[in-house]
């Protein structure tokens, strides 16, 4: 050390002999001494401080100045030496590895500048200041690096430490400054697929190797060199990263995994079995298969009866063990077989030129409607009572009806007779829509088949069930190859005609639903109404409802129907009376619009309004028929219709100003002007 001069000549350790000397000469006369010197064994076990000055007596001030590099010496190795009159007695003689060796521990506080003057020097190896360790941030950093592999450093900065791929921050010189710097993973890795590309995309060195030979100009042109194609596994977790001794490739685990044994190869351990137990085993297969489609059958059934047990006595009944398949379909057209087409080749379904398009709501001029006044015909064919009647959109000069017999039927209202009857279901209809151009038409039975029909030639273009009744089905204004149907068993389906599966449910009613309506552009919200007290509104193709309508007040409403300039709709509530609500925005109840005076509980009588908004009209459990003014709620005409049951259905003409339709379980349908 630069500390003690004396002895930094020595080049060896064995150099006793020549320390004393050196100290012989510098050893003051014994005569003017006054202490005598003493010297102990330089074979004295070594320890790491063992050379140092310290003060013998306070009182000697006038010897400070001339032992400056004595008091330095003290500062760095106390307690191995004593000066008494300036002189430095040495008490053990250590090793020159050990004198070379750093200062150990942050004894003093450097009182006369050498750890500063080494610090400017760049030694690294100064003593710092004792300091108060933050056990608590310690931890809370280490558990943090941890997690997430970074942590804030403990320097004045707060420097983020992250972990690299080798537990550490990865490092890289930079060539400007000559200084290393800390690197990312991404910018490491994004570096290493650079650095593969550029070789991938490196062109083929064709050199030209020259040599001579003694003759001036000849050259001889070497071989062409190739570079050579390794294959190079281009996941997380190849060569580059891990070296040759890294885990196995994705695609060397996925080629172990399909790798055939020659067993699997030759049809697996069943073709070393005898005939006999192949054959037995294929026999108890087959078994376990059909017991397990029976048991899966009774839980379907089970499961039907437990969601319907409220009703089953309405339900048709199921044979066990048998799958349920709607009947064959037939159809019939009454007319000769030269009326289905016209002389101009026009199918019968082609309206009229008596029976225009409907005009738009609010013309009065040229649509203004009257309360009918006498019944001018009856149509009468069904064997049972009739359910449900609709009239052909737009148009109105066809009739589908739906009976409990399970047939349907299409009329020609201007013949006043039945076209086509259409034969599909086993069970009573329980309604029937047509879609938006009248060309086809749905129906739906208490045999829980849904069926579309072609209006035209009577085919079936689908059949569709879910093993539960529907009771209201109705197509998607925007799209006629999408139906919904409410059923039993509380839930709302959509169903795609083409495929026949179902690509929506909505269910949060809980009860059976009896109407679906939409409303706002042509279909993009669902008003919904169930028995269970509640009306319920969906935006389209959205399971969840966007509005809940229910008061502790409200009676079940089987029956929607929207007003023709759709900002309400009317719906036939059992407590006797029609309510009204706005059919877009609040969708608020109307509570001073009631129409009352009718007996409809237990009964989904339908309603039907006026194409120009003046009137509204209904049938009663009585089999009568009102007629109500829309603006003022009084009854405007009243007529025994139907005998032997409910007024059930009822519908407005949309071209024919005063002309209703009204059907009832009497098994006629009759059409009032």
């Amino acid at each position: 050390m630069d500390l003690l001069p004396v002895y930094a000549s020595s080049e060896s350790d064995n150099d006793g002999e020549d320390i004393e000397k050196q100290e012989e000469t510098n050893r003051p006369d014994p005569k003017n001494a006054k202490i005598q010197n003493r010297r102990v064994s330089l074979n004295a076990a070594p320890i790491p401080s063992v050379l140092a000055s310290v003060k013998a007596n306070h009182a000697m001030d006038r010897l400070h100045a001339a032992s400056n590099n004595a008091l330095t010496l003290s500062s760095s190795f106390p307690n191995a030496s004593n000066n008494v009159g300036g002189e430095n007695m040495l008490m053990n003689n250590p090793l020159k590895s050990q004198l070379m060796q750093p200062v150990q521990g942050p004894a003093i506080l450097d009182p006369n500048g050498i750890q500063a003057t080494k610090k400017k020097r760049g030694d690294e190896s100064h003593i710092k200041e004792n300091v108060v360790f933050d056990f608590l941030s310690f931890e809370e950093q280490r558990n943090e690096f941890q997690r997430s592999g970074q942590a804030r450093a403990p320097d004045e900065r707060g420097s983020l430490v992250m972990r690299g791929t080798y537990g550490h921050t990865r490092r890289r010189k930079n060539e400007e400054t000559g200084k290393y710097e800390f690197i990312s993973e991404d910018q490491y890795q994004a570096e290493i697929k650079a650095k593969r590309k550029a070789w991938e995309n490196e062109p083929e060195v064709e050199p030209e190797i020259t040599s001579h030979d003694g003759n001036d100009g000849d050259q001889v042109k070497g071989m062409k060199r190739k570079r050579k194609e390794d294959d190079l596994v281009q996941d997380s977790d190849d060569e580059i990263n891990y070296g040759i001794w890294g885990p196995p490739t994705k695609d060397m685990i996925q080629r172990e995994k399909d790798r055939m044994t020659d067993l699997e190869r030759a049809g697996g351990i069943e073709t070393l079995l005898p005939d006999e137990i192949i054959a037995e085993r294929a026999h108890l297969t087959e078994r376990d298969r059909q017991r397990g489609v029976e048991r899966e059958e009774r839980e379907n059934q089970d499961f039907d009866k437990l969601v319907e047990r409220k009703m089953s006595h309405l339900l048709p009944p199921r044979i066990d063990g048998e799958e349920a398949k709607a009947i064959e379909p037939s159809t019939t057209f009454h007319p000769s077989e030269s009326e289905e087409y016209n002389y101009k080749g026009d199918s019968w379904i082609i309206p009229t030129s008596d029976f225009r398009e409907s005009v738009e709501f609010g013309d009065l001029e040229h649509h203004r409607c009257y309360v009918p006044k006498k019944c001018v015909a009856r149509f009468t064919g069904h064997n049972k009572g009739v359910h449900r009647i609709r009239l052909f959109p737009g148009t109105g000069h066809l009739l589908l009806s739906g009976g409990l017999d399970g047939k349907c039927k299409v009329w020609s209202v201007a013949e006043k007779k039945v076209m086509r009857t259409y034969i599909g279901h086993s069970a009573a209809v329980r309604d029937v829509q047509f879609n938006n151009d009248g060309t086809k038409f749905l129906s739906c039975s208490f045999d829980r088949f849904i069926r579309l029909w072609n209006t035209e030639t009577g085919e079936v273009e689908g059949t569709y069930t879910n093993r539960r009744v529907p009771y209201i089905i109705k197509f998607y204004p925007l799209d006629n190859s999408l139906f919904v149907a409410g059923c039993s068993d509380n839930k709302i389906v959509t169903y795609d005609s083409k495929s026949g599966d179902i690509v929506q449910e909505y269910n949060h009613h809980l009860a059976p639903v009896n109407t679906i309506t939409f409303v706002e552009d042509h279909g993009m919200k669902m008003i919904t109404s169930s028995d269970d007290k509640k009306i319920l509104v969906w935006e389209w193709d959205i399971g969840v409802p966007i509005k809940y309508i229910s008061d502790p007040t409200m009676h079940s409403i089987p029956v929607i129907t929207m007003h023709p300039s759709g900002s309400f709709f009317a719906g036939q509530s059992l407590d006797n009376q029609i309510v009204v609500y706005q059919g877009r925005d609040r969708f608020a109840v109307q509570r001073k619009k009631r129409f009352t005076g009718h007996q409809v509980s237990g009964y989904a009588c339908d309603i039907a309004i006026s194409p120009d908004g003046q009137f509204i009209c209904s049938g009663d459990g009585n089999g009568k028929f009102f007629v109500w003014d829309w603006k003022r709620g009084r009854i405007l005409q009243k007529y025994h219709a139907h005998d032997k049951g409910p007024c059930i259905g009822c519908v407005w003409h949309p071209v024919l100003p005063s002309t209703v339709f009204t059907c009832g379980w009497d098994g006629v349908i009759k059409m009032w002007q």
